[in-house]
């Protein structure tokens, strides 16, 4: 019998666009932070804007982006997803075998950006806004990353552009004093 330990959690992040399922008058945003301890994914953020009252949201997986798959988790049955035309994401999924999917597995297509979440309507009855769930750097692996020490751990993000100065939080450079962290999907690597 296999175990799965996991020391600490780990922080992910969802943008939701209409652009992301299939564009072509869908409309509507959302934002989800996600932590995974364990076997357990709590889920916060909301979402706003769609055409009409949601009538189902879930998470799906494993796929890339832009590649529609099976739903794993349906979010409002579990309480987790209010649904209207703006909603919010509050609770928390316990991971468990899907079949032959097990815990670990879905634990790696997670770390590896191969689920996304999305919210279905009466007028997108396949999904309106969609967003890929990424995983957040730790603080340590962006001093790494400052360093030239390895690749880009992660495959799409932004850094945070502060109000009245642009750029990341205390400069431009990620450390663990100058932390950026993920806001929206656009790509700007670490200088």
């Amino acid at each position: 019998m296999a175990s799965l330990s996991i020391a600490q959690s780990q922080s992910f992040t969802a943008n939701l666009d209409g652009a992301q399922d299939g564009g072509v008058a869908r409309q509507g945003t959302g934002f989800v932070n996600l932590t995974l301890s364990g076997t357990d994914l709590s889920l916060a953020g909301s979402y706003s804007g769609l055409s009409s009252t949601a009538t189902a949201g879930h998470i799906h997986g494993p796929g890339a982006v832009g590649v529609n798959t099976n739903v794993l988790y349906n979010l409002a049955s579990l309480g987790i997803l209010t649904l209207g035309v703006s909603g919010t994401y509050n609770g928390t999924v316990h991971l468990a075998p899907i079949g032959a999917y097990t815990v670990a597995q879905q634990i790696t297509d997670l770390d590896n950006s191969l689920w996304y979440l999305n919210i279905h309507d009466a007028n997108f009855p396949g999904g309106e806004i969609r967003g890929q769930i990424v995983p957040v750097p730790e603080p340590s692996s962006l001093a790494l990353l400052g360093l030239g020490a390895g690749p880009p751990l992660w495959p799409s993000w932004a850094w945070v552009q502060a109000a009245c100065s642009g750029g990341c939080v205390g400069g431009n450079s990620p450390s663990t004093s100058n932390l950026c962290v993920p806001l929206r999907k656009t790509l700007r690597p670490p200088r």
